[in-house]
């Protein structure tokens, strides 16, 4: 199945992802964010001069430049309901999209890394010679390093938020990498109608809502494990409460490249006072109303929770979202691609 180079503003991939909404919601919001570098590609299995999109497509938002953050988001037809008629496996159509941009992505260049995540490149480093094993059975424990060795490795790639059919057709293809974290961390992928959002709710006395600054961006960084590189966290959009008297933020959430709600966050003294629900209603009704709209008008927004993190669970259950999948986080080995839909096809005689 050939693969296509598209532009971001492609009349027909734009349109595909739209009559597939809210499922294709991370890759309408990748491909249209401004935070794009010149090493991306946009790529689908049907040509940008195409009529319509066929019946199986799928797309794919690539940008090794980006790395360790996530690198490769992949949206198949195969993903939508009823699709394949019979179970929620992908037809062979669907199968053979997945396996053709795998085939044609690796072979594609690998940019330099940013001289911003050298030093992931290092912790990279000292995290093999802490744990040399390596190999299919090895399993390392989840901290800073785990989430960074991969990068010693560059044809490994960081695919996110991918629907458990993707995930299944690069494992039956073998290309999980299993030593890293991710296949085991399952998440929920919930979906919500913005319409249907509550009204913002009024801070505490003295707090203020604000965006948060480049000032911020260290203490948002030091709030979690998830590698965030500082020019990314400034490309997004965000939402921050403030105290006042010392102008530091106590609460803060931002939209990330795909659109998600990405690092919800409250310091310890603020929680318990619906401080993270306000944070998370107010940044999707002032940022999302107008980015991942359905052919009916409806304006969606979108967050990807770890099963059994019951707190934020709780935050999206509260908004009104509904865990409509799982997904995961993987990384996946581009030097074990190539030639992945001609051995599809011989399997399949």
């Amino acid at each position: 199945m050939p693969v296509y180079d598209h532009p971001a503003t492609s009349p027909l991939l734009q349109q595909a992802l739209q009559e597939t909404l809210p499922h294709s919601i991370n890759l309408v919001y990748r491909t249209t964010h401004a935070n794009r570098t010149p090493d991306a590609h946009i790529l689908a299995t049907f040509s940008p001069s195409d009529k319509a999109a066929p019946k199986c497509w799928a797309v794919a938002y690539l940008d090794r430049s980006m790395r360790p953050e996530t690198e490769l988001w992949i949206f198949a037809a195969g993903e939508m309901p009823g699709h394949s008629g019979s179970g929620e496996a992908f037809c062979s159509t669907c199968t053979t999209a997945v396996l053709s941009l795998l085939d044609y992505m690796s072979a594609l260049p690998v940019p330099p890394l940013h001289p911003e995540n050298l030093p992931a490149l290092e912790l990279g480093k000292l995290h093999e010679k802490t744990y040399p094993e390596t190999g299919p059975h090895v399993r390392y424990p989840p901290n800073p390093g785990a989430y960074m060795r991969h990068l010693l490795l560059p044809s490994v790639v960081v695919l996110g938020a991918c629907h458990h059919q993707v995930v299944q057709v690069c494992e039956s293809a073998g290309l999980l990498r299993m030593e890293f974290p991710g296949r085991d961390a399952e998440l929920n992928k919930f979906l919500f109608r913005v319409s249907d959002l509550p009204q913002t709710r009024e801070l505490p006395d003295g707090l203020r809502w604000g965006e948060m600054r480049a000032k911020d961006i260290s203490m948002v960084q030091s709030r979690t494990s998830i590698p965030r590189a500082t020019r990314t966290l400034l490309s997004l959009k965000s939402v921050g409460v403030f105290k006042n008297e010392t102008d530091t933020p106590v609460a803060w959430a931002f939209l990330g490249l795909d659109g998600s709600l990405t690092t919800l966050h409250t310091e310890p003294e603020y929680r318990g006072n619906g401080i993270a629900k306000a944070v998370a209603a107010k940044i999707f009704r002032d940022y999302a109303p107008d980015v991942a709209v359905d052919e009916e008008g409806n304006a969606w927004a979108h967050a990807d929770v770890y099963v059994g993190n019951s707190q934020s669970e709780s935050v999206c259950r509260s908004l009104g979202g509904r865990a409509f999948t799982k997904i995961f986080w993987v990384r996946i080995d581009f030097a074990r691609a190539g030639t992945l839909v001609r051995a599809d096809a011989q399997e399949l005689r």
